[in-house]
């Protein structure tokens, strides 16, 4: 534990979230912050059929190419990202990864983290991905982080990811980067949806990470219209009362923390009083205010649960060359995310839907930015219980 805890510390970026309680409490008052968070969907093809998501059934459309990225990021939007998640589909079905990675790095250059999350089934292409963007990122002093989707161990995986054997590979493909951190420098952990097939697996999978070191991340399962697509999945996956009991107790086993950096527990009592008490959501979301998502379609969100609001290959805006004055170019992404009818669509999700959203994406983030929900969490579980 202490040893997990001193690697947390010696992670922590302090500059970034001194930055980030300025921002999350003074500046996006005075004005649109710019981006700092971003996720690049670099596919939606993926060589797993998961339960919980209908991503692997999107329609088969042209992806934007190395130089199709190299070309769209010149847009000065993406000079003050410092926080990139390369996500999918499964990003390690791109043979072209590695090269994207280098574009990204080169045309981002406050960027000082890199995760990529991946299902882990392709082991070999995922171990020679990680060999090869970890050495890209060192010498840039950018730190590479995998996240491996784990949702149970043995047959519980394999089923709910439908592919046999799914369990076997994601155990080797661990195995492969825990081996490859002995010699390269990077963040490994896991990462589970919990859905009512895998509610009463979740400890078990908890001790088998805990044998290995290796860190695993919750997320409860959320239906969407958008991205993951599986409202026609909810009476298959969602909790009945009987689950109830047994998600509160672990949710309370989550909300409890372990250190002063185990911020993540902040969000799991709000998850807690979301849930068992009709609460609306407290934590704090980079979506709300400096983070969106690009994808391989050049489709931009500010959150990948709501509506995309607009798309920067689209020809819309007209061309002001005089020798083709009827031709158009594309809409920058900055022209998109500063758009006044989409910050307006922002700051209504922020009364509306973000009140009862779930979502655990970069909520450790949003909650280091802002810091005071959690100090003040810290100081009342401190606090003496009245009558003890």
């Amino acid at each position: 534990m202490h040893s997990s805890i001193l690697s947390k510390l010696a992670r922590a970026s302090w500059g970034s979230m001194a930055r980030g309680v300025w921002d999350y409490n003074v500046a996006r008052h005075l004005g649109t912050l710019p981006p700092h968070q971003l996720q690049i969907n670099v596919t939606y093809r993926c060589n797993a059929r998961c339960t919980m998501c209908n991503i692997w059934q999107m329609e088969d459309r042209p992806e934007m190419t190395v130089d199709d990225f190299s070309t769209l990021l010149n847009d000065s939007l993406f000079a003050s990202i410092d926080r990139l998640t390369i996500a999918g589909g499964e990003p390690s079905v791109r043979a072209d990864l590695v090269s994207l990675v280098e574009v990204f790095l080169d045309k981002m250059p406050r960027l000082r983290s890199l995760t990529l999350i991946t299902n882990g089934l392709a082991v070999d292409r995922i171990l020679g991905a990680s060999e090869a963007i970890v050495s890209l990122c060192t010498p840039r002093k950018v730190s590479y982080n995998v996240s491996v989707s784990l949702d149970g161990v043995g047959a519980i995986h394999d089923r709910m990811r439908n592919v046999p054997g799914a369990f076997e590979r994601v155990e080797r493909c661990l195995a492969g980067l825990k081996e490859l951190q002995k010699t390269h420098f990077f963040w490994l952990g896991a990462s589970c949806v919990i859905t009512r097939p895998n509610l009463y697996h979740v400890r078990e999978l908890r001790q088998w990470c805990a044998e290995r070191d290796i860190e695993l991340d919750f997320q409860i399962v959320g239906f969407h219209k958008t991205y993951v697509a599986n409202l026609d999945r909810r009476s298959e996956l969602d909790f009945d009362e009987a689950d109830r009991q047994y998600l509160f107790e672990f949710m309370q086993e989550l909300a409890s923390p372990h250190s002063p950096m185990d911020v993540m527990s902040f969000y799991w009592h709000d998850m807690l009083c979301m849930y068992r008490d009709g609460c609306a959501r407290t934590t704090p979301c980079p979506s709300q205010f400096d983070s969106f998502v690009l994808d391989a379609w050049g489709d931009v969100y500010y959150c990948l649960s709501e509506r995309k609001i607009g798309n920067c290959r689209s020809t819309t805006t007209e061309c002001p060359d005089a020798v083709n004055p009827g031709a158009s170019v594309a809409e920058p992404c900055s022209a998109i995310y500063y758009a006044p009818e989409n910050l307006a669509f922002r700051e209504q999700l922020r009364r509306t839907a973000c009140l009862r959203c779930n979502s655990a994406c970069f909520a450790n983030v949003g909650i280091k930015k802002d810091l005071k929900g959690y100090l003040w969490f810290l100081l009342r579980r401190s606090l003496p219980k009245v009558g003890s």
